[in-house]
């Protein structure tokens, strides 16, 4: 079933101006998350900058220059509960994943597994919704969704 068409906008919202940039991932150590980023996951550094005693970085995408993931590391971060499975996952509050649409979930879980990255359930059809999902973590546990169109419209 492909998504409903989008809600009319809300030009006079006085909200009307948020848009989307990036998603802040803590990290204890700068440098093996940007390894991670960057020579796993081929992502680009736009800018790095000292926060206090952290090194923050935006990375993006190989090629999409309008979404940015925000490294925020260094001491003091706190270990976080690593999840079996995206299941499990949905009885904690708080942040869950982030969501990336990609071409293919086969092909992409295919170079994840070559890189050596943890893929945490296999792909999987959600018809309402016209897509087919996967989920892979980064080595701190931290959750990714794969999207794939099925149909028309775009999951995010």
């Amino acid at each position: 079933m492909p998504l409903p068409a989008a809600p009319a906008r809300n030009t006079t919202s006085p909200f009307s101006s948020m848009h989307g940039h990036h998603t802040a991932i803590r990290y204890p150590d700068f440098e093996a998350a940007r390894a991670f980023w960057v020579e796993t996951m081929d992502w680009r550094v736009l800018q790095t900058w000292p926060y206090g005693e952290l090194t923050l970085a935006y990375v993006m995408p190989p090629d999409q220059d309008d979404f940015h993931l925000e490294i925020l590391a260094g001491p003091g971060a706190a270990a976080q509960t690593v999840y079996d499975d995206v299941d499990a996952s949905l009885a904690a509050n708080g942040f869950n994943h982030v969501c990336l649409s990609v071409d293919s979930v086969d092909k992409t879980l295919a170079a994840l597994r070559e890189r050596g990255v943890d893929v945490v359930n296999p792909p999987f059809e959600i018809d309402d919704i016209s897509a087919r999902l996967a989920f892979f973590r980064d080595p701190w546990g931290n959750m990714f969704e794969l999207s794939e169109r099925t149909g028309g419209g775009h999951v995010g």
